[in-house]
């Protein structure tokens, strides 16, 4: 099924290898929604030292990142974790008002899609802590959010904002395709950035519509893939639904120190 699959164009062949790369990974490590405020403000703080690492961000900005779409209720900042050390974050960010964090600098090229009535998120926040392992976690955190996206939030299309150079990397082995122009952006130092985009819900009616794959064929081909076990976690996570949502006063807290400076 899984060769079937990577010629109908639901999978791609880099996708098979990096998820033969996800079962073979360390299983000491654990990806789950930050469940407290504590949690969310240590996320953030690993956030931003790596996008000061990468450049992203000057060395003299505030003490944590600032992201104002983690602060709408259906956004879900997740956490890769070794017993209690955070070494990574990725988040999963709702509309809010059919806007996007990505809309400012894309918004022209978000509305010629014409996604008005498709479930959309943008994933953002990506970051990993310089350790041996750092591109094997980013392929976890990727791999896992995008089970997560696909196949439990069931969204329509996935959206990213990247820099221009590592563009490939995410086309190569996630099947994101490129939308529109390069453009400098201004909230990160003007770097060169774009904007990518998956068809999910595209990918998702390839699996339903092919009769080979049967009623419940994204379930075989995560069981093939062997991806069944991380599914199951995810779901199990979502029933108890213990993700950190903030309240207004989390909301204050969360502004005032980004606003402080080193």
């Amino acid at each position: 099924m899984t060769v079937s699959a990577v010629s109908d164009g639901v999978l791609s062949k880099r996708t098979l290898k990096l998820c033969r790369l996800l079962n073979d990974s360390d299983k000491l490590i654990d990806i789950a929604p930050a469940t407290a405020f504590l949690d969310f403000l240590k996320g953030m703080e690993v956030t931003h030292s790596a996008y000061q690492r990468s450049g992203i961000i000057k060395s003299k900005r505030a003490l944590f990142l600032y992201n104002e779409g983690l602060l709408h209720p259906d956004s879900t900042l997740f956490l890769a974790r070794k017993k209690q050390e955070i070494l990574g974050t990725i988040s999963v960010i709702a509309q809010r008002n059919q806007q996007l964090p990505c809309s400012l600098l894309f918004g022209a090229e978000i509305a010629a899609l014409g996604l008005e009535n498709r479930k959309v998120v943008e994933l953002g926040t990506l970051s990993v802590k310089q350790t041996q392992q750092q591109d094997n976690l980013v392929f976890m955190l990727y791999l896992r959010i995008m089970i997560y996206t696909i196949f439990v939030e069931q969204v329509d299309d996935l959206l990213i904002q990247v820099k221009e150079n590592v563009a490939p990397f995410y086309m190569r082995n996630f099947m994101f395709t490129r939308i529109g122009k390069t453009k400098k952006h201004p909230e990160y130092s003007d770097l060169n950035a774009v904007l990518l985009r998956l068809d999910v819900k595209k990918m998702r009616e390839k699996i339903y519509e092919q009769q080979c794959y049967g009623a419940n064929g994204w379930q075989r081909i995560l069981c093939e893939l062997g991806l069944n076990r991380h599914y199951r976690t995810i779901c199990a996570q979502c029933r108890n639904d213990q993700r950190f949502r903030p309240d207004p006063q989390d909301a204050a807290v969360y502004r005032y120190l980004c606003s402080l400076q080193r």
